[in-house]
């Protein structure tokens, strides 16, 4: 099928329906698989997530979809994925041969798969083999409700090339969202994955009632931490200082709507972690790609002491108390 001038979003959670609608609003027709009949309906139907980004009313020119077969959905050109990291190859294995050739994918998700080991651009090469030279991640700071609500946010795109990044940007640059490019696909990756993990330490050290100056020296240590992690895979380190790096962790470890952050803070209080999990109907993806962090870091023998550190308290059930305590013990929060 030729394609047109529409754009497919797969994933209607939160941050998938407000990138649908920011695209609709600069006049293009979107479609968007989502996996609940009922989210459909309710876009479709009265113009609003009811679900997962209530209280903001959608675009006309957005047009859901529950059946992931549908032909609407294979009549474009681009195809943005916002789908939960542990969950992205199950969806691409069923659509790769309906998504046409040449076709750019763009992806909105932050995370490491568990199985593989892999990142999400390297989920995407196997699967659909030449993507690479179509490929965008997007990340930076920028909370879906936030977004969606039309408030002064700025983004990373990320591709190697120059043209595909200025193709991608025209679909979200508007006057309250700003987009920056960058070539540093794996940087803004890695930086996206992990930086959620060090959101979900964050939240312990609030939850048990730790200080403020703790929490800035565990969030600084984490974030050195994955830039030396990060310079293993080739990764610029410049890409750490800017929006996808340091602007991102900012937000996550110190916004309220950070569902990582908030994870934490709930398991500090000394919740059950699976009741929290239970509590949400979203993800928060760093508590799977901790797990997939500490298989990789041990594949490339990287010593991990601060994320190794929030890993414990997730699967080992360490003591959410006696985190802080413990890595200073060991002299980890000091200069390096």
């Amino acid at each position: 099928m030729k394609a047109n001038n529409n754009i497919t979003v797969f994933g209607a959670g939160s941050w998938g329906t407000s990138l649908s609608n920011i695209i609709a609003h600069n006049s293009k027709d979107v479609y968007i698989w989502g996996k609940e009949a009922s989210v459909c309906d309710s876009i479709n139907k009265i113009q609003e997530n009811k679900i997962f980004l209530p209280g903001n009313k959608l675009s006309k020119n957005l047009y859901a979809i529950n059946d992931i077969k549908n032909k609407k959905l294979f009549n474009s050109e681009i195809y943005i994925f916002a789908i939960p990291t542990q969950y992205l190859r199950p969806i691409l294995n069923k659509i790769k041969k309906d998504i046409p050739k040449n076709s750019i994918v763009i992806n909105a998700s932050k995370g490491i798969e568990i199985k593989s080991l892999k990142f999400i651009s390297q989920v995407f090469e196997e699967l659909l083999p030449g993507v690479g030279k179509k490929y965008v991640t997007l990340s930076g700071p920028s909370f879906a409700k936030d977004v969606a609500s039309g408030l002064p946010t700025a983004v990373t795109l990320s591709s190697k090339k120059n043209s595909i990044l200025d193709k991608a940007a025209t679909l979200f640059d508007n006057s309250n969202l700003k987009v920056y490019r960058s070539n540093d696909i794996i940087g803004v990756e890695v930086s996206g994955a992990l930086k959620n993990v060090i959101a979900i330490g964050a939240g312990l050290i609030d939850g048990v009632g730790q200080s403020e100056s703790t929490k800035a020296a565990f969030i600084t240590r984490g974030l050195s931490e994955v830039r030396q992690f990060a310079k293993i895979l080739g990764a610029k380190d410049s890409t750490f200082l800017g929006l996808s790096g340091v602007g991102d962790l900012m937000l996550t470890c110190y916004g309220i709507q950070s569902r990582n952050r908030n994870l934490g803070f709930m398991i500090g209080k000394g919740m059950n972690i699976s009741s929290v999990l239970k509590s949400s109907n979203s993800i928060a993806e760093g508590y799977f790609t901790v797990k997939a962090f500490i298989k990789l870091a041990k594949k490339f023998k990287f010593k991990s002491p601060i994320l190794d550190s929030v890993y414990g308290v997730l699967y080992k059930k360490l003591s959410a108390k006696k985190l802080v305590t413990n890595i200073i013990k060991k002299g980890i929060i000091s200069d390096i």
